[in-house]
């Protein structure tokens, strides 16, 4: 492997050198020339051909300790890794930790994998199979069953304090414990339900009407991932109960059977009704349920929800169905009163919270609040009352994740981006005086986990050129060692030259972060047809100094048969900070559009690229992109591929798209703007549409209306669904997908 690095743009002080724009490119020296098929490409992506990893890498309890799931003789073992002199030894084989399972589980049962598991302590693990709760002893070597929840069951969330299981079935939520395992304990007895036997206490029912209980609610938004939140203790839960009665139906057909059935769903469209949530909690002390008094309006979105660690407190961030407005709110955790208002923030487009109150290690009297109030994500120190004690950054540059405390809560470990967006490093911030420590110098990307004391921090890192190195290291600088160094897992296949770079957006001001792959045996005298790869959207990033610049491998594979392919972040995308997202508020598409052209522009600078021949695909919010770019500007594009795209916004769900676009009621002249069955009739090159037929995210009726209307403005497209696949073709299939998109391109751009 080489590596190529050009500077330009350099501005040279008495002491520095800043670089404007890098541009770093990589070709494999050693390759033996094999083609990369789209079936290896797709299949082993994430394994085979991705840079070696260790699985369910974690520290032990003890601080001093690392363990991970690695193999012997083609068999799966647990090891231990340990500091500061990285010796590793064997602990446990999967055979042993499955012939344990005698006398716990049936005869039928075999795992041939070691289940993802956590450490209880540092003689004990706990892990689910089969939707029930183990326990492993490496002394007694016996497997224990802790809690157990039905075969259906789904969302299951264990708190190890009070062994307790939260689960539902049927949007009903159920909590199984050790005296419930095989006795009925049930809050309310309902027997019988839909085949079900119902063997643990119910918590919430809903009474066969559409209320949803212990899920997660607002279409998965303001980072909402689960439906319960224990107490520290497990003495209460919280849990999210929804009410869908309201919402209209949306008609998912189901071809898997025969005849083929129709399956309802709820989806709040833009400007729509939307569902209306509560939060309630259950009391295992009392034996009571407490509905939270969150207050009116109903259509509020209730998210980031915590308990405060003595069990006697709820935070909830309220966040308004405008999303310009978040209330911190403070409840009694005893009876669900509201308390006060703790802080307020507002912003003329939106705010979006998306990480709950995280209380100081050690210290129950004050608690971390993450905001972009400032324009950039930052850390603010707040006693628990709601009084703010200090800001602890003041980063132009995007936190993306608290990582955790030192063993006094001294000192909190957290993840920023450069503001370029293309690095991410690992700091530490003292709480006392917010003093900023740098943990690694090298640009790239580091994903760190630090000890639970603070001490060792192990730092998974790679960049442009580095597949994967993990390296031990502790809080003042010393390396003690790798424990991957991983090798170029794609050196035999034929090399493509990949360069990472930056162009102005129209603004003049903005850089644009973009990659760009050449083809195999690239001739500089030659010209080649170009694929533009777009997403373009909120909340995602396609382009970093990570390996390969993060590109996929079918972009190589592509790249292999002749095509440049490129990839521009415009703006409106991720981790470069409050500005640069929100630029797009009220007019999805438009200047995302406009740094897209800015893309091409600077293609065809390029003497090798084919300027009569540029094609473009993208999924989702990039198959809204790929669709606009395509009838939105028709002499630039000649083939273009759509998956899953909006089509329009009035049709899309209320969560995400009045953040962004306020209400068809508020903003007609953007919903308008940006309806891309108004272009449909500008179409002159050559577009596929794929869906997914029970996609419930993207409604399959957008490319079904754009396909009526291109019948009726007399418009040839191209159509591809796959039946019984949501959002994402996933699976088998999805090699099947991508043979579809090549040889599309293939056929029309070539």
């Amino acid at each position: 492997m080489y590596l190529v690095l050009s500077q330009t743009e350099k501005k040279i002080t008495m002491k520095k050198i800043f670089l404007m724009i890098a541009i770093f490119c990589v070709g494999f020296t050693q390759a033996q020339n094999q083609i990369l098929s789209i079936d290896d490409a797709i299949l082993k992506g994430r394994t085979t051909l991705a840079p070696e990893r260790l699985s369910q890498l974690m520290w032990k309890p003890d601080n001093k300790t690392m363990s991970y799931v690695g193999k012997q003789n083609g068999k799966e073992v647990l090891i231990y890794i340990n500091t500061p002199n990285l010796n590793r030894d064997t602990i446990l084989k999967v055979e042993d930790l499955y012939n344990s399972f005698y006398g716990v589980m049936p005869e039928d049962t075999k795992f041939e994998r070691f289940p993802f598991f956590t450490w209880s302590d540092n003689n004990s693990i706990i892990y689910t199979y089969n939707n029930a709760v183990f326990t492993y002893d490496f002394t007694t070597k016996k497997t224990n069953i802790i809690a157990k929840a039905s075969g259906n069951a789904e969302n299951l969330d264990f708190e190890k304090t009070s062994k307790r299981l939260a689960y539902t079935v049927n949007d009903q939520l159920f909590v199984s414990d050790a005296s419930s395992i095989f006795t009925l304990l049930e809050y309310k007895k309902k027997g019988k339900k839909d085949g079900i036997v119902q063997t643990d206490m119910i918590i919430a029912n809903n009474n066969g009407v559409s209320v949803v209980n212990g899920k997660a609610v607002h279409r998965n938004e303001f980072g909402i991932v689960k439906g319960t939140f224990w107490s520290s203790k497990g003495n209460k839960l919280a849990y999210y109960s929804m009410n869908e009665n309201m919402v209209t139906d949306y008609a998912l057909m189901k071809f898997d059977s025969k005849p083929s059935k129709i399956e309802n769903i709820k989806y709040p469209m833009s400007g729509a009704k939307s569902h209306e949530v509560k939060v309630n909690i259950y009391d295992f002390v009392k034996k009571r349920n407490i509905e939270v008094e969150t207050g009116e309006p109903a259509e509020q979105y209730l998210t980031n929800i915590a308990w405060s660690p003595n069990e006697e407190y709820l935070y909830i961030a309220v966040v308004n169905r405008a999303q310009n407005e978040m209330k911190l709110n403070l409840f009694d955790g005893i009876t669900g009163k509201y308390i006060k208002t703790l802080f307020t923030e507002t912003h003329s487009k939106y705010v979006e919270p998306e990480k709950p109150v995280l209380f100081v290690k050690n210290n129950e009297k004050q608690f971390i609040w993450m905001s972009e109030r400032n324009g950039f994500n930052n850390l603010y120190l707040y006693e628990r009352g709601g009084k703010l004690l200090k800001q602890l950054t003041n980063f132009k540059q995007h936190i993306s994740e608290v990582v955790g405390f030192d063993a006094t809560g001294s000192n909190l470990y957290f993840n920023a981006f450069s503001t370029d967006g293309m690095n991410k490093y690992l700091y530490s911030v003292e709480m006392k005086n917010a003093k900023i420590t740098q943990h690694n110098k090298m640009d790239g990307i580091h994903n760190s986990m630090v000890s639970e004391d603070g001490v060792f921090i192990i730092d998974n890192f790679s960049n442009f050129s580095t597949p994967r190195q993990i390296i031990l290291n502790d809080n003042k600088g010393r390396i003690y060692g790798s424990l991957v160094n991983a090798v170029n897992p794609i050196v035999n296949y034929l090399p493509t030259e990949i360069s990472l770079g930056k162009i102005k957006s129209p603004d003049g001001i903005t850089d644009l972060n973009y990659r760009m792959i050449k083809p195999a045996n690239f001739d500089d005298t030659k010209k080649y047809p170009v694929i533009v790869y777009v997403y373009g959207g909120p909340h995602a990033q396609m382009v970093t100094n990570s390996w390969l610049g993060q590109a996929e491998l079918w972009m190589l594979a592509f790249a292999q048969q002749g095509y440049v392919i490129f990839t521009l972040d415009n703006r409106g995308s991720l981790n470069r900070g409050l500005d640069f997202e929100n630029v797009t508020h009220r007019h999805l598409g438009k200047y995302e559009m406009e740094d897209q052209l800015a893309g091409i522009s600077f293609l065809k600078q390029q003497k090798f690229v084919d300027s009569t021949k540029l094609g473009v695909y993208g999924w989702s919010f990039g198959g809204f992109m790929t669709t606009s770019l395509l009838t939105r500007t028709p002499d630039v594009f000649k083939v273009g591929v759509a998956g899953g795209a909006v089509i329009d916004w009035s049709m899309y769900e209320i969560m995400y798209t009045e953040r962004y676009m306020d209400t068809p009621q508020e903003n007609p002249e953007g919903y308008q703007e940006n309806n891309l069955l108004n272009y449909a009739k500008n179409l002159k090159g050559k577009l596929l549409l794929i869906h997914g037929t029970n996609d419930n995210t993207v409604l399959w009726n957008h490319t079904l209306n754009y396909a009526k209307q291109c019948v009726d403005d007399g418009i040839l497209i191209d159509y591809a669904v796959y039946p019984t696949h949501e959002h994402n073709v996933m699976g088998k299939d999805r090699v099947h997908l991508f043979k579809k998109i090549n040889q599309y391109f293939n056929d029309f751009l070539k």
